[in-house]
């Protein structure tokens, strides 16, 4: 969702790299232009100059013009809570963005939420491939059974933020 420093980033941008044509002398593409190649584009709900990789940093990063903020207007949270639903549909949106710019793409990633891949799969009928990185990025959310070692008891928010995050994934999967 976001576009940071962490090793989801480093690992989209390594894909996003392999797909540029080789840099010429003086850091620049090998067709000297500044303009997106049309092959690659990086949606992210947010991107701090000053707290991602150089790559990505305007003006000079090499990827810079192909990252593309959407949806930064829908909240990280509600004011009782709902993290996970309000990422959730800050990653549909941002794969509804990303569908809609670019509907004849040959590859989507997507990071951090699966909640994405139903939508472009039955949705849009996607004939593009679908790479889901998943990893383990929202251990307080589930911060009873980290690792399978009993921590702190469960609050009635985060029951509440699993129950309504599992129901939204039924509903999903309804879709499908």
């Amino acid at each position: 969702l976001d576009l940071g420093i962490g090793g989801a980033e480093s690992l989209v941008l390594n894909l996003a790299k392999a797909t540029l044509p080789p840099e010429a002398e003086g850091g620049r593409d090998a067709k000297e232009s500044p303009e997106p190649s049309g092959r690659i584009s990086i949606y992210t709900t947010h991107c701090s100059p000053t707290h991602c990789y150089d790559e990505v940093r305007p003006p000079r990063g090499r990827l810079s013009p192909h990252v593309h903020v959407r949806g930064s207007w829908i909240p990280r949270r509600l004011r009782l809570g709902g993290t996970a639903l309000c990422s959730a549909l800050r990653m549909l949106y941002l794969t509804h963005c990303a569908a809609r710019d670019h509907p004849d793409a040959s590859v989507f990633v997507l990071d951090v939420l699966p909640t994405g891949v139903p939508y472009l799969v039955e949705w849009w009928n996607v004939s593009a491939g679908v790479l889901f990185y998943c990893h383990f990025p929202d251990k307080l959310l589930t911060r009873d059974t980290v690792n399978g070692e009993q921590g702190p008891s469960a609050t009635l928010d985060a029951a509440t933020v699993r129950g309504s995050t599992s129901l939204f994934r039924l509903f999903l999967i309804t879709l499908t």
